[in-house]
């Protein structure tokens, strides 16, 4: 080997680590909630940034105790409206179910009779509705029986078809067991409402810390792969000040939040705090780092409680910071 065959060893040798390529990360979702009967659904649907999204979860179809679905809040004509959207972006469309009244949920699959009815009635309507799958938003804390939900998920993975989606809403304080996992596609974390508007003690209630924490409970506590673990972020906050525009448990959206105190403040400070008052909430910087974390330790993605709560006016929206980190636009 000659003098120069060394020199050009000694380049390429220099060069290959800029040559390689960068670790595999699993493909990120972003999955938002739109409910159907919003009362912003008319005004703000056409606003909606899909190039954002990857899934929709309709909300709600409520779960009855004969194991029957109300539909009043997802009407076929609104169904139609969002998945022809979403086709349009390659978006895909999910209806999520909830209870329509305490305990309903719970008695509805706590009989194996209606548990079976409930689930071929969950499937029936995500084929007759052309959707690709369905959430299971199971709130029902007060009727918690951990051994029939289990069964119910079961049900519902072994009755769906293969290519159907079917995804969750959890939260970090019940009981699901390593089984969960298995039969879902994402779990969704609502990593969230840690304080309610209608607590005695004003507090901020989805911290960065809590994020974190949540994320890593479901990995460890239930096994779930980190590529199925979504992390709930709050489009809304809670308030405990007077003058505070707010529904009957303190809640405000993030656009309520940005109109009340954009009159008196610079609106941009205000896009950019978690704080104003005795109002607590996500701004931008928290929702950006909350992403970051999702994106530096490989987990599955976002998941946004809700569309229509996001900022009015484009430059301020969350969800182009979601789309920033996320989706890397």
């Amino acid at each position: 080997m000659t003098s120069s065959d060394n020199q050009l060893t000694s380049e390429y040798t220099v060069l290959l680590p800029e040559l390689q390529e960068e670790p595999e990360t699993s493909p990120k979702v972003v999955i938002g909630y739109l409910p159907a009967h919003d009362f912003d659904f008319d005004a703000q649907f056409d606003n909606i940034h899909w190039e954002y999204l990857t899934h929709i979860n309709v909300s709600f179809a409520h779960v009855k105790s004969d194991g029957t679905l109300n539909t009043d809040k997802v009407p076929v004509n609104k169904l139609r409206q969002i998945r022809t959207r979403a086709k349009e972006h390659g978006v895909k469309v999910l209806i999520s179910l909830n209870k329509s009244d305490n305990g309903e949920f719970a008695a509805a699959i706590d009989n194996a009779e209606t548990r079976n009815a409930l689930v071929a009635n969950i499937v029936n309507f995500t084929q007759a509705n052309q959707l690709d799958g369905f959430d299971i938003d199971y709130e029902d804390y007060n009727h918690w029986n951990t051994n029939s939900l289990v069964a119910f998920a079961k049900a519902l993975h072994e009755a769906k078809s293969a290519d159907m989606l079917m995804t969750c809403a959890v939260i970090c304080w019940k009981d699901y067991t390593i089984k969960w996992q298995e039969y879902f596609d994402y779990i969704n974390i609502m990593s969230y409402d840690r304080v309610m508007g209608n607590s005695s003690t004003p507090g901020q209630h989805a911290s960065y810390t809590d994020f974190v924490s949540d994320m890593n409970y479901w990995a460890t506590k239930f096994q779930a792969p980190k590529s199925k673990i979504v992390g709930g972020l709050p489009f809304y906050g809670y308030s405990w000040d007077n003058d505070v525009n707010k529904d009957e448990v303190g809640a405000i959206r993030f656009n309520g939040i940005l109109n009340h105190f954009g009159k008196t403040y610079d609106v941009e400070e205000v896009a950019d705090a978690d704080q104003f008052g005795k109002t607590y909430y996500n701004g931008r910087p928290t929702i950006r780092r909350k992403c970051q974390y999702v994106m530096d330790n490989d987990f599955g993605g976002v998941m946004i409680w809700q569309l229509f709560q996001d900022a009015y006016q484009e430059e301020l929206k969350l969800i182009k910071v979601v789309g920033e980190v996320i989706m890397q636009e």
